[in-house]
């Protein structure tokens, strides 16, 4: 055996032992992000319950998402608090948001559009509204932090990005394409909802910075 098999032998033995470091290290990231989307899909699932807090709650979600990948504090205590914050300022936004969804919706699924003249119509317009409206307060949540002057400038700012960014917000349409299937496959998947647009949010916002 000549000396530089001899050499090439060890690093030939060190190789798999890197990768397979790489690939637990890898493993421990993947399941430790998927148990947080978890954790942020039930407490926002929880916050967002009397419906009007639904924009509030995904916003402290994504702030919590954030604070996580960074490494900074995140514990639940902090995602409440984000929560009362985003709620104060943005209520009035938060109840706007559920009567204009509620409305879109009604609209979708009442028998009475349909015998209208031209309810096909006003039927796909709505759909297309409401779709439109949800890639934009989706991407303002993602967008919210504690140090937000106002959620209107922050809803302004979401509606020029998203006709700017539009692969960006076609991945948001795709989430929440996504997120009405695994609905309509099985209801009680609907906790996990809340967490796979807060990720999906929170990825498109850093995609884009």
């Amino acid at each position: 055996m000549t000396s530089t098999e001899t050499a090439r032998r060890p690093a030939a033995g060190r190789a798999p032992e890197g990768a397979g470091r790489v690939a637990r290290a890898m493993s421990s990231r993947g399941l430790a992000l998927f148990s947080e989307t978890i954790v942020v899909s039930l407490a926002v699932a929880v916050l967002a319950i009397p419906a009007v807090t639904a924009l509030p709650a995904l916003a402290a979600g994504a702030a919590h998402f954030r604070r996580h990948v960074e490494g900074e504090s995140d514990s639940l205590l902090e995602l409440g608090r984000d929560f009362l914050r985003a709620l104060r300022k943005g209520w009035l936004w938060g109840i706007g948001a559920a009567a204009a969804f509620a409305a879109i919706s009604a609209t979708l699924t009442s028998p009475l559009i349909t015998g209208m003249p031209g309810g096909e119509v006003f039927r796909w317009a709505s759909a297309v509204l409401g779709a439109a409206a949800a890639v934009v307060l989706l991407r303002a949540s993602a967008e919210w932090t504690a140090g937000c002057p106002s959620w209107s400038a922050l809803i302004r700012e979401a509606a020029d990005r998203s006709w700017r960014d539009l692969r960006g917000s076609l991945l948001l349409l795709l989430a929440l394409g996504l997120a009405g299937v695994v609905v309509w496959m099985f209801a009680p998947l609907m906790v996990l909802v809340p967490g796979m647009l807060v990720l999906a949010g929170r990825a498109v916002v850093a995609r884009a910075q």
